[in-house]
Parts: C-alpha cells; sequence; structure tokens
C-alpha cells in the first residue's frame, strides 16, 4: 500500500484538496495539457507528501510518486473508458481509505479529473450532489454527465 511519509501538512501551491473521510487525501490540480512534468514539480509534490499521481504525461524521475496513466484520453470520450474510469476510482478510493494522498492531474478541459475525483468520493461513501460540492464546482460544468449518470446509478 502507501509507503512512509505523507504526514506533512505543507501543500504545493496548486493543489486542490478536496475535503473527504480520510485518512488520507484526495486533490486535484491543474497542468498544462501536454507538458511533462519536470523533476521539480513531481519533486515539490512528494515534499507535499503527494504519493500516487492520475496524469497524462509523466516520464523521467517520478521522486517517489506513484504514476498512474490518466484513462479515458480520447476526443470525445468512448462509453468504454467509463469500465476504466470506475477501476480506477476503486483502485483510488481504497488508497485514499489506506491512508495515501492522491492527486489527479486536470490537463485537458474535458472534466474527467473531477469526474475521477467525484466517482472516487462516491466510493468512499459521499453523494454525488456532496461530492461536486467539496470539489468547488472546478469544471463541474464539463464532467461527463452521462458517466456520472451511469455511475451513480449502480454504485451511489
Amino acid at each position: 500500500m502507501c509507503r512512509g511519509g505523507g504526514n506533512e501538512q505543507v501543500m504545493a501551491p496548486a493543489l486542490h484538496v478536496i475535503a473527504g473521510p480520510g485518512p488520507g487525501q484526495l486533490a486535484t490540480m491543474a497542468h498544462p495539457s501536454g507538458d511533462p512534468w519536470s523533476a521539480t514539480e513531481l519533486g515539490a509534490l512528494a515534499r507535499a507528501g503527494v504519493q500516487i499521481l492520475v496524469c497524462t504525461n509523466a516520464t523521467g524521475d517520478t521522486a517517489g510518486i506513484e504514476l498512474i496513466p490518466f484513462p479515458g484520453t480520447t476526443e470525445p470520450p468512448k462509453r468504454e473508458e467509463a469500465t476504466e474510469m470506475v477501476a480506477l476510482a476503486a483502485r483510488l478510493a481504497q488508497d485514499v481509505r489506506a491512508g495515501c494522498f492522491v492527486v489527479t492531474e486536470s490537463s485537458s478541459g474535458t472534466g474527467r479529473s473531477t469526474l475521477l475525483a467525484v466517482m472516487t468520493l462516491v466510493l468512499l461513501g459521499v453523494s454525488p450532489g456532496e461530492a461536486l460540492r467539496r470539489i468547488g464546482g472546478r469544471a463541474t460544468a464539463e464532467v461527463p454527465r452521462n458517466w456520472l449518470h451511469d455511475f451513480v446509478s449502480t454504485h451511489g
């Protein structure tokens, strides 16, 4: 499961930490689409306690952070990608329950990071409406609503 560390409360400035039922943490973070993550950026996230980063473009030194490729990168999104998103949300919910600090990158403007965060919170026991509120309205207009509706109808 999660490695040591992660107990530091110093946050990287770009992190949007979402109130959740812990003991771990869930956050979203903006990152320019297509730009690779630099060693400096990953190092700052590691110092902030981030242990898992779901992202679209990471190479090189990970600073000890587990990098997970973001599923569903086709435009427009395909319904088959929903299965991958559900599996990833289930895994991230387990990680948060285990005390990990998980961050999802938001870069493509499709709302997938917000969707993944909402799905993860729902699996942690937060209602969908409350999950959207906790995210603070970040890109909620762009969330693929059909995916969210299907997910809530079977998991909520």
